[in-house]
């Protein structure tokens, strides 16, 4: 007869033996050891379609998530000036009227979180930590877009491709970030419609708010802008087959100019 000591030693054995022989889970950085460094870098990784290595439960303090948003900014209105090739101006007006969007932004995830699954205080840290990592996750197709632009119209290299304008450019931008910006949003808001209709929404609000020409970061110089002025009498000379053309021209910059909008604060 087996004596009952035998029989728990060997059963205490056996389970510590299942314990250390189980897969461990890949780690995730605890919301204590979350640092400034790491939540740029993994909203980074967000921007190449990679879950970030970060707890759902981790959230940015008030001081880092205003700093994680300034520099992510600084960094946009420094390449975007990079990318013109005429002489502009700063226009803090417009600049200053963007920082309204972080609050719409943050509001209008605030109301796809499922609050009802995860109380209110988990769902407005998650939705604060959505928002700081989707900032550096649009950075990466900003700053590819910005330098194709420098190449183009700056540099102006004769080696460009054809098809490389401002347009496609514009289209390969926006389908980027549409597509971050759905992966990002499927880990934090727990389904793909919440996260394709977060996306949509939030590039329906940027675009409502860039109707404006005055919102734009950088505007033309006035000396800029007279330049454009046309000579009374030269237009008139031609034979009457460049009005035709005015339309689809004026239409596609359209067109470009709201799609650029949306890159920028997007």
């Amino acid at each position: 007869m087996t004596e009952p000591w035998v029989t728990e030693n060997f059963s205490d054995r056996l389970a510590s033996a299942e314990i250390e022989t189980m897969p461990q889970e890949t780690p995730t950085v605890a919301e204590a050891r979350v640092s400034f460094l790491r939540w740029m870098v993994e909203g980074l990784r967000a921007s190449l379609l990679l879950r970030p290595r970060i707890a759902l439960d981790a959230v940015p303090g008030p001081w880092k998530l205003a700093f994680l948003v300034l520099i992510a900014n600084l960094i946009d209105v420094a390449m975007d000036r990079l990318s013109l090739p005429d002489e502009v101006q700063f226009n803090y007006q417009g600049w200053l009227g963007q920082w309204s969007l972080c609050l719409i932004t943050l509001w209008w995830a605030w109301c796809l979180m499922p609050r009802a699954q995860m109380g209110a205080l988990p769902a407005l840290g998650r939705a604060v930590a959505w928002f700081a990592l989707q900032t550096w996750a649009a950075l990466l197709p900003l700053v590819a877009y910005y330098g194709v632009m420098y190449w183009i119209k700056v540099a102006d290299d004769q080696s460009v491709p054809a098809w490389v304008d401002d347009l496609s450019m514009s289209l390969v931008a926006v389908v980027w970030m549409f597509a971050v910006f759905c992966k990002l949003a499927r880990v934090y808001f727990g389904g793909w419609l919440r996260a394709f209709v977060l996306t949509v929404g939030l590039f329906v609000i940027v675009i409502a708010a860039f109707s404006r020409t005055d919102a734009e970061t950088w505007l033309a110089t006035p000396d800029e802008a007279a330049q454009v002025e046309v000579v009374p009498g030269e237009d008139d000379s031609d034979d009457g087959n460049d009005d035709g053309d005015d339309t689809p021209d004026s239409s596609e910059s359209q067109w470009m100019e709201a799609a650029r909008r949306t890159l920028e604060v997007v």
